[in-house]
């Protein structure tokens, strides 16, 4: 089966590391039309570097915190003034505070809540007329295990991630008339830097890692490459009956 992103231009949050620049080079190489890859930081990770020097002008960078309004004013202005149309909305941008929720600062929770559910509003707020215009569209927006099972010490994450899952339905339904699907990837434990990162403070890596992969039935924890290709397909023509869906893709951790 070819899986093709042809002709498609996306919008990719959170594009600097982990999910999401593995979904802007898999997008790439599937050979959409363009991606605009969105981030905070100021600098441009070397996979990225690497994408534009492959691809030139059929990769664009937007840098900003997607909390922000004017964040989604730009990315969907950079969609349209360079290609003309805007197929997929990829949300993928998140933050994490790793503790309980009595102990979040009213600045965390704000932080968290900004950028893994505002965002999405202000992103729709701007997306979707695009999306209505053309008549067609697809949001795709990174899930988790957290919005759907009670984890110790995910705070205000969970919480956030529920809202995404609840938003997926709410979204889908509200626009189906206007051919535009809204669908979640809600993953487990994926092999990225900040889980690195995570282990490594753990003062136990070894342990830490063992516990990741004993939580998850199938045994292992994901790779970023398997996740991306999974997105591929969703963004891709042979998904086009699925919508309102949170698509556990998680090695079987909510199944128990």
């Amino acid at each position: 089966m070819d899986i093709t992103l042809c002709g498609k231009v996306a919008v990719v949050t959170g594009a600097s590391s982990g999910i999401g620049a593995a979904i802007t080079q898999r997008f790439l190489e599937c050979d959409a039309e363009g991606v605009i890859a969105v981030f905070r930081r100021a600098d441009i990770p070397a996979e990225l570097t690497e994408c534009k020097a492959r691809y030139g002008e059929k990769l664009q960078i937007v840098h900003g915190d997607v909390g922000e309004e004017d964040t989604a004013v730009r990315f969907t202005a950079a969609a349209i003034d360079s290609f003309g149309h805007l197929d997929v909305l990829v949300c993928n941008a998140a933050v994490s505070v790793v503790k309980p929720i009595h102990e979040h600062t009213p600045e965390e929770w704000d932080e968290v809540f900004n950028s893994n559910v505002k965002a999405v509003y202000w992103a729709s707020r701007h997306v979707i007329p695009v999306m209505i215009r053309q008549n067609h569209g697809l949001i795709l927006m990174s899930g988790s295990i957290s919005g759907e099972v009670g984890i110790p010490t995910q705070g205000a994450y969970a919480p956030s991630k529920g809202a995404l899952h609840q938003m997926t339905r709410q979204m889908a339904i509200e626009y189906a008339k206007n051919h535009i699907r809204v669908n979640t990837i809600a993953c487990g434990t994926v092999d990225t830097p900040i889980v690195h990162r995570s282990a490594a403070a753990s003062g136990d890596p070894e342990a830490y890692w063992s516990m990741l992969r004993d939580n998850h039935p199938i045994g292992r924890i994901a790779d970023v490459d398997e996740i991306a290709t999974f997105y591929v397909y969703m963004a891709s023509e042979h998904a086009s009956f699925f919508t309102g869906s949170i698509l556990m893709m998680d090695g079987g951790y909510t199944a128990k």
